[in-house]
C-alpha cells in the first residue's frame, strides 16, 4: 500500500483538535463563560468537523462508496472499527450499569463484568473465525457474501431482512442516546436535540458512504478515547492525587466496601426497603384490578391538590401531582403501563448490590447463569453483527483485517478499563457524601442533577425519616457517566469533552448501522433480485436515498423515547447471534453446509431468540395476561435469547443440509 502520510496527519490533526478545543474552552471557563455556551461549542464544533470530513471523502465510486476502496490498513481500520463498535451503549451505559448492578449482578441477573467479558471476547471469536475469511471474498455485505456462497438469492433475501432488524433496533437506541447528549449539551429539547445531530451522520454517510464513515470514525475514534483518558485522569487526581485511574479505583474499592457493610446493617435501609416491598404489593394488587385503583387514587390525588391550593404550595408541588398519570390519564392503559414500570423499578432496587457485589452470593445461584449465558450472547453477537463484519471487507488483505480487530480490541479496553474505573469512583461519592445526609442538606451536585431538564438523579424518601438512605437514591444507568464531572466538581469542560466523546460514540456506530440497513434495502433486496443490471451510479444513489430515508424513519422511532438502551442493544445482539453465527460458521467451515441448511439455521435461530425477546416485554405481557413464570425459560433473561437461538440454528442448519444432500 505505502506510506499514506495524510492518514497519520488527520489522526494527528484530530487529537490535537481536542486538546486545543478544550484548553481554549477551560480558559473561556475561567474567564466566567457560561456553562451552557462551552457545551454548545463542543456540541457544534464536534458535528460541522465530521460534516467536513465527510464533504471531503465524497464519492460516487461504487468500490469506494461500499466497502472504502478495500484498501484501508490494519491500524486505521482497527480505529475504525473500534468507533464502530463503541455505541453509546458502551461508552454512556457502562459506567451506569456497573454503578447499579456492580461487577456480578444481584444474584438473579447479570452483572456490568457480562458485558465487559463478552464484548471483548467477540472480538477474539471475529478475529479468529471470520475476518480473514470474509476479506478473502468480493462481497461487499454480509447478506451478499452468504448469497454468493450458497448461490441462492433466498440465503441472500433472508439474510438482507435479518440484518435489517438487527442493526435498526441497534440504530434506535444509538440515535436516543444522540438525542440525549446532544439535548444536554445544546439545551435544546429533546427531538431537537435528535434532528440536529442527524444532520452530522447524513453529511457524513450520504455523501461518501463508507469511505467517509471510515475516516470520520478514525477522527471519532481519537475523541471516543482521548475524552474517556481526560475524565478518568482528571477524577482519579481529584479523588487520589495522582493520575493513575486503575490504582485510584483500587484504592476506592476498599472504602466503598467498608461503607457498603455499614449501610446493609443500619436499620433505617431496613426499613426504606420494607416500605418499598410494600409499596410493590400496592402495585400489585392495583395492577389487578386497575378501574377500582385508578378511582381510589383520583380521589386521593383530589384531596392532595385541594389540600396544596389551600397552603398556597409552589406551582411546582401542584403541577407535580396533576402530572399523576392516575390524574392525567382518562383510559387505564397507560396508568397500568406505569405501575408496572414503577414496579420493575422497585424491584430492581431491592435486588441491587451496595457495594459492587451482592452481599447474598454464596455459590452457584440464578445470577452465574444469567452471566455465563449473557457472556455467550454478547460473544457471539459481536462475532455477527452484520456493521461489524463488513469492516472485515475494507481491509486491503485478510492478514491486515486480523489485524486490524487486534487494534480495534485494543482501543476497546483501553475505553472498558477507564468505565469501571470510573464506576468505582462514582460509587464512592454517592455513598460518602449522598447516603446518610439529611434531604435539605444534599451535596451541591445531587441538587443539580436533581433540577435537570433531563434529570440524572431522583431521590425518594420511602421511610418519610428524612435522611438519604441508598435505596432512596436512583441514578439514570443510561446517561449517568454524563454526570461525572459534576459529581466529582471538576470543571464543566471535562462535562463537554465527556458528551463530545458520548456523541461521537453513536455517531460514528449510527453511521456503520446506516450503511448496513441502507446497503441491504438497496444492494440486497433490490439490485441482486430485480435489477442486476443496473449501472453502478444508479446503485450509489438509490442507496443514498435510501440512508436518508432509513435515518429519518429511525430518528421519528427514537423520539418516541424507547426506555433502556443497554436492554435494546442486547436484543440486537441476541438477533445477530441467532441469526448469523450458526450460517457463518457452518458455511466456512463445513463444505457440506448447503442452500437449505442455510435458510434453516437463519430462520430457526431468528425465529427462536424473536419470540423469547417478544414474549417476555413487559408491554407484550401486559397486553396478553401473562407473568414471566410463564414464559422464561430455565430463569434466563430476555436478553440471553441467543442461548436457545445459536444452538437451534447451528442444530438445524446440520440436519436439513444432510437431509436435503441424502435427498440428491
Amino acid at each position: 500500500m505505502g506510506f499514506r502520510p495524510w492518514r497519520w496527519r488527520l489522526v494527528l490533526a484530530g487529537l490535537m483538535g481536542v486538546t486545543v478545543l478544550s484548553l481554549g474552552l477551560w480558559l473561556a471557563d475561567l474567564l466566567g463563560v457560561s456553562k451552557s455556551l462551552i457545551n454548545g461549542f463542543f456540541l457544534v464544533v464536534s458535528i460541522i468537523g465530521y460534516a467536513v470530513i465527510g464533504m471531503f471523502c465524497r464519492t460516487g465510486n461504487p468500490e469506494e462508496y461500499y466497502v472504502a476502496g478495500r484498501r484501508v490498513s490494519a491500524p486505521f481500520n482497527g480505529m475504525a472499527t473500534a468507533a464502530d463498535w463503541m455505541s453509546a451503549a458502551s461508552f454512556i451505559g457502562l459506567t451506569g450499569l456497573l454503578l447499579s448492578d456492580g461487577f456480578v449482578g444481584d444474584g438473579h441477573h447479570a452483572g456490568g463484568l457480562a458485558y465487559v467479558l463478552g464484548w471483548t471476547g467477540g472480538f477474539c471469536l471475529l478475529g479468529f473465525l471470520f475476518a480473514a475469511k470474509l476479506n478473502a471474498s468480493s462481497a461487499i455485505t454480509i447478506p451478499d457474501f452468504l448469497g454468493q456462497r450458497f448461490q441462492s438469492p433466498s440465503v441472500r433475501w433472508l439474510a438482507a431482512w435479518g440484518a435489517i432488524l438487527c442493526s435498526s433496533i441497534y440504530l434506535i437506541a444509538q440515535i436516543y442516546g444522540i438525542g440525549l447528549v446532544a439535548s444536554m449539551l445544546s439545551g435544546l429539547t429533546f427531538e431537537l436535540g435528535v434532528f440536529l445531530a442527524l444532520g452530522g451522520i447524513l453529511l457524513c454517510s450520504f455523501l461518501g458512504g463508507m469511505r467517509a464513515v471510515t475516516w470520520t470514525q478514525v477522527v471519532q475514534c481519537v475523541v471516543i478515547v482521548a475524552s474517556m483518558l481526560a475524565l478518568g485522569v482528571a477524577v482519579s487526581w481529584k479523588t487520589q492525587g495522582h493520575p493513575v485511574l486503575a490504582v485510584a479505583a483500587a484504592q476506592s474499592l476498599q472504602t466503598i466496601e467498608r461503607r457498603a457493610k455499614e449501610i446493609e446493617a443500619d436499620p433505617a435501609e431496613q426499613r426504606t426497603r420494607q416500605a418499598i416491598a410494600l409499596r410493590i404489593r400496592d402495585l400489585d394488587s392495583k395492577i389487578a384490578d386497575p378501574v377500582a385503583a385508578r378511582t381510589i387514587e383520583r380521589q386521593v390525588i383530589a384531596r392532595q391538590i385541594a389540600r396544596a391550593k389551600a397552603d398556597n404550595a409552589p406551582l411546582r408541588e401542584i403541577q407535580a401531582l396533576e402530572a399523576n398519570p392516575a390524574w392525567r390519564e382518562v383510559g387505564v392503559e397507560r396508568l397500568t403501563q406505569a405501575w408496572w414500570t414503577e414496579r420493575e423499578q422497585l424491584i430492581q432496587t431491592l435486588n441491587r448490590p451496595v457495594g459492587f457485589q451482592a452481599a447474598d452470593l454464596h455459590g452457584l445461584n440464578q445470577g452465574w447463569v444469567n452471566t455465563v449465558a449473557l457472556v455467550f450472547c454478547l460473544m457471539v453477537g459481536t462475532a455477527a453483527l452484520p456493521h461489524v463484519l463488513v469492516r472485515s471487507y475494507t481491509a486491503s488483505s485478510p492478514t491486515q483485517a486480523q489485524r486490524s480487530v487486534v487494534w480495534a480490541l485494543f482501543f476497546i479496553v483501553v475505553v472498558y478499563l477507564c468505565a469501571s474505573a470510573l464506576a468505582v469512583l462514582i460509587k464512592s461519592f454517592v455513598l460518602t457524601e449522598l447516603v446518610g445526609v439529611n434531604l435539605d442538606q444534599l451535596p451541591d451536585w445531587a441538587d443539580r442533577l436533581k433540577l435537570r431538564k433531563l434529570a440524572l438523579l431522583t431521590v425518594q424518601d420511602y421511610n418519610h425519616d428524612g435522611i438519604v438512605q441508598f435505596s432512596d437514591v436512583r441514578l439514570f444507568n443510561d446517561y449517568v457517566v454524563l454526570a461525572v464531572p459534576e459529581i466529582a466538581r471538576l470543571s464543566p469542560v471535562f462535562t463537554g469533552l465527556i458528551a463530545a466523546g458520548a456523541l461521537a460514540a453513536a455517531l460514528s456506530t449510527a453511521d456503520g448501522l446506516l450503511l448496513t440497513i441502507s446497503n441491504a434495502l438497496a444492494q440486497d433486496l433490490y439490485f441482486q433480485t430485480a435489477a442486476p443490471q443496473a449501472p453502478a451510479l444508479r446503485r450509489v444513489m438509490l442507496s443514498k436515498i435510501l440512508l436518508m430515508v432509513v435515518a429519518l424513519l429511525a430518528a421519528w422511532f427514537a423520539t418516541n423515547r424507547p426506555v433502556n438502551i443497554l436492554f435494546w442493544i442486547t436484543c440486537a445482539f441476541s438477533l445477530a447471534a441467532s441469526t448469523f453465527f450458526p450460517v457463518l460458521l457452518l458455511g466456512l467451515y463445513w463444505p457440506a453446509m448447503n442452500r437449505v441448511g442455510a435458510i434453516a439455521a437463519m430462520a430457526s435461530g431468528l425465529g427462536v431468540s424473536f419470540y423469547y425477546i417478544v414474549s417476555n416485554h413487559p408491554w407484550v405481557q401486559m397486553r396478553l395476561q401473562l407473568s414471566p413464570q410463564d414464559t422464561i425459560w430455565w430463569g434466563l433473561d430476555p436478553t440471553c435469547a441467543a442461548v436457545f437461538g445459536v444452538p437451534m440454528g447451528l442444530f438445524l442448519g446440520y440436519v436439513f443440509s444432510q437431509a436435503s444432500a441424502s435427498k440428491n
